[in-house]
């Protein structure tokens, strides 16, 4: 009899290791394949269009895939830490490895960050220059695996490969959910030196689905969960280094729950509605009203600057803000 009730006890600690719930791995962003995905993946045209007056005339612009690439991210510092030295300084570039830590060379974000000298805490936001559209104009999920992970449930832990360079900057995650959320990750501190995984590991996840809290979400017409990078931030206390930092990211990867489960529908119910499709357009058509204007506005500050691109150099109307940030002052 106590042998069969080891054994029952035995049984049950088996069904109830079998009834935790592992979460899958996905790329959120790998810069290695960035700018590849960006070409084959449609969210971006490859022509910016003729400066063609819609009915409110405003400009219709389209943005390309050569303003989204790596070169053109942005280096954002607060207001209190920024300078016309510090947009001048701070900038990302392209950044081919040399392959030592690991098995081949790839592309890395490298970003140059010129905080203040004072002892003044301040932060560095590096951030695409233009938002990553969630859904492409079919209603579909655009930019998967490229700025955005679907079908997210509960995070089980988040991994950004990281340089250091020995300063005791923290470095922060953002990301941007799909009711328009700002979540922030503290990933850890940049003080080491060479290659690192920062892992986030939520606290609150629980493995075991018998002791969840399971609820049934509603599905179409609400969008499935979705995670997509809004930036990255660097925070630099007041009693560390300032002046010029440098750091590299390689990669995003994201292990998380399934928000539903990837189950082929008896009818395409999106097809027949078109509801996501009608409310992305909308979405769509506000956010291409802010970037033509930007990009009109950036344009014709080009035009009347003393500084001209050369033939076959990018135009700097077309750069990220500020676009003189990567270029130095005469005498300097």
């Amino acid at each position: 009899m106590a042998k069969m009730r080891y054994l029952l006890l035995a049984v049950l600690l088996v069904i109830g290791s079998f009834s935790s719930i592992f979460a899958v791995e996905e790329t959120l962003l790998d810069f290695d394949q960035y700018e590849a995905k960006l070409e084959s993946g449609g969210s971006f045209t490859k022509e910016r269009g003729d400066r063609v007056l819609d009915e409110n005339l405003i400009p219709q612009y389209n943005i390309t895939v050569d303003d989204m690439k790596i070169e053109k991210w942005i280096v954002e510092l607060n207001s209190s830490a920024r300078s016309v030295e510090s947009k001048i300084y701070s900038m990302t570039k392209s950044v081919q490895t040399k392959g030592l830590a690991g098995s081949k060379k790839r592309t890395v974000l490298g970003a140059r960050v010129h905080f203040p000298t004072w002892a003044f805490a301040a932060w560095a936001k590096i951030q695409p220059p233009f938002e990553f559209p969630a859904y492409g104009k079919d209603g579909q999920l655009a930019n998967v695996n490229n700025g955005l992970v679907k079908n997210t449930g509960q995070i089980y832990q988040i991994a950004v490969e990281v340089m250091g360079k020995n300063y005791n900057n923290a470095f922060i995650l953002r990301l941007k959910n799909e009711i328009e959320e700002i979540e922030e990750y503290f990933m850890g501190y940049l003080f080491f030196q060479g290659w690192r995984k920062l892992i986030w590991k939520n606290p609150h996840y629980v493995s075991n689905v018998d002791l969840r809290e399971v609820i049934r979400l509603p599905l179409y017409p609400r969008s499935i969960p979705y995670k997509k990078i809004d930036s990255f931030v660097v925070y630099r206390h007041g009693d560390q280094w300032g002046g010029d930092f440098i750091i590299y990211i390689a990669n995003v990867s994201m292990a998380f729950d399934q928000a539903v489960l990837d189950e082929e529908s008896d009818i395409d119910d999106e097809a027949l509605w078109k509801i996501i499709a009608d409310q992305t357009k909308l979405k769509q058509e506000r956010s291409r009203k802010l970037n033509a204007e930007l990009l009109d506005l950036r344009m014709r500050e080009a035009a009347k600057m003393h500084i001209k691109h050369k033939p076959g150099e990018q135009k700097a109307g077309e750069q990220k803000a500020a676009t003189d940030n990567k270029q130095k002052p005469a005498g300097q």
